[in-house]
């Protein structure tokens, strides 16, 4: 869990220089593989902690968009 934080704080870093709150560090490009890369680092850790509590993420991820959807849908958006 640990880890998962270290990363998710790693990746809003990398939006926020992006975003220009921060000073940009390198190029555009060098921002958007940073940027990327910590995407992938989340995505790791988010299907190691899926893995360790028996997730089954792809459910789990139908399951929130169909819940999205019906809430949605009952405010007539």
């Amino acid at each position: 869990m640990i880890e998962l934080s270290k990363q998710v704080g790693e990746l809003a870093k990398q939006v926020m220089i992006k975003e220009r709150y921060y000073p940009l560090e390198g190029d555009v490009d060098a921002v958007d593989t940073r940027l990327g890369d910590e995407m992938a680092e989340v995505i790791a850790q988010v299907m190691r902690l899926a893995d360790f509590c028996h997730i089954d993420l792809e459910k789990a991820f139908m399951e929130a968009r169909a819940d999205e959807d019906r809430y949605l849908k009952s405010r007539g958006v």
